[in-house]
């Protein structure tokens, strides 16, 4: 029976794991440097602008940021950064791009252009249109 419940766990945890957003963090590289391998890649990033204190960025984190197909959908279209805005780098990032509510969410085109910006809690299919609507915008570009 515990051999059971061990596997159970472990699968459960594996796909857990699989569902998730792959963020880089703010901590781990700078804004310059995702900037520089964006243009290198010709990708999108997508900049998640959050604080340790704000209620809906938890959220999001909780529910959005975890269905799979968000998950699925934005690790393979964008380069994807979470900073938080409250560090020495999120204090670039909200300068730089004049961020002034958490969350905020950028979808920035690889010489640094912002594509579209969204704040606050949204649903998983609407973000994904969101997301949508910034690749479009840089098709157009």
């Amino acid at each position: 029976m515990k051999k059971h419940l061990v596997w159970i766990l472990l699968i459960g945890s594996i796909n857990l794991t699989h569902a998730q957003m792959k963020f880089v963090k703010g901590q781990e590289r700078s804004m310059q440097q995702i900037l520089a391998e964006a243009k290198a890649k010709k990708q999108i990033i997508f900049v998640d602008v959050f604080t340790t204190w704000c209620g809906p960025c938890k959220w999001m984190d909780e529910h959005t940021f975890a269905d799979a197909r968000v998950s699925e959908k934005f690790n393979k279209q964008f380069i994807n950064f979470k900073v938080d805005g409250d560090t020495s780098e999120g204090q670039v990032v909200r300068s730089l791009y004049k961020v002034g509510a958490y969350p905020t969410y950028l979808f920035i085109a690889p010489e640094g252009k912002v594509l579209h910006r969204i704040e606050g809690v949204m649903p998983p299919q609407v973000f994904m249109d969101e997301a949508d609507f910034a690749v479009k915008r840089a098709k157009e570009n």
